[in-house]
């Protein structure tokens, strides 16, 4: 059963403005998430980066893949600890449809993707630890 945005943002307790993902599809608790986020050329975050060549800055790239992981886990206190095997692979722009796909490796560790149609995107692995 998806989860939509109203509820996301209630599990994460964070602002429309600051929360990256749209739905979640598919929520195997503590193993794997895929989730989805649109793409609007109305971000906030395109206004700078950069004039006239709209990408969506990789930070953010890495944000989605931790609201996710968050979400998995229902801990949305987690602390973000490490960042393993960051890639940027593709340039994400206005009216791209992300799929972001996070699979746990062991309590608090994970794998994440952000693929475009599935090609790869970003790529990472996470660790976190809780508050």
């Amino acid at each position: 059963m998806p989860i939509n945005a109203a509820e996301i943002q209630s599990k994460l307790d964070c602002q429309p403005s600051l929360m990256l993902l749209d739905q979640v599809v598919v929520l195997d608790k503590d193993k794997q998430i895929i989730a989805q986020k649109s793409v609007s050329a109305n971000e906030i975050y395109f206004q700078g980066h950069f004039p006239n060549n709209p990408v969506m800055p990789g930070v953010l790239l890495i944000e989605s893949m931790v609201e996710a992981a968050k979400l998995m886990w229902d801990e949305p206190d987690l602390v973000l600890t490490q960042v393993k095997r960051g890639r940027f692979r593709e340039m994400v722009k206005p009216g791209m449809q992300l799929t972001i796909k996070v699979i746990a490796k062991e309590k608090y560790s994970c794998q994440a993707e952000v693929l475009i149609a599935e090609k790869k995107a970003c790529t990472a692995d996470l660790s976190f630890r809780t508050e």
